[in-house]
């Protein structure tokens, strides 16, 4: 599973000094799920108060905090530091965590 993070630009939040307004975004949560769609769905049936609220679900965004490729890949590496494996797979794994 992938685990995404979700936020909206809706509502409006306030800093510390008193009266006055920030446009920014609000954090919702934090979900799982094959996809964005699937880990929304997750994300708001774990999480009622999101739509209660009246946050548009169509106005939810959300973004990839790490893919399970990648969770794999870094478990790996750091099996790695620990015994010796095969340096044509850690420098394709190398690789592919360059890119994130």
């Amino acid at each position: 599973m992938n685990k995404y993070i979700f936020f909206t630009t809706e509502g409006t939040t306030y800093p510390p000094i008193e009266g006055k307004e920030v446009d920014n975004c609000q954090l919702l949560g934090r979900a799982y799920g094959q996809t964005p769609e699937e880990a929304k769905c997750n994300l708001l049936k774990d999480n009622p108060w999101i739509e209660e609220a009246g946050f548009d679900s169509d106005c939810i965004i959300a973004e990839q905090i790490l893919t399970e490729e990648q969770r794999k890949d870094i478990q790996t590496l750091v099996e790695f530091l620990h015994c010796e494996r095969s340096e044509n797979k850690i420098l394709r794994i190398a690789n592919r965590l360059k890119h994130i």
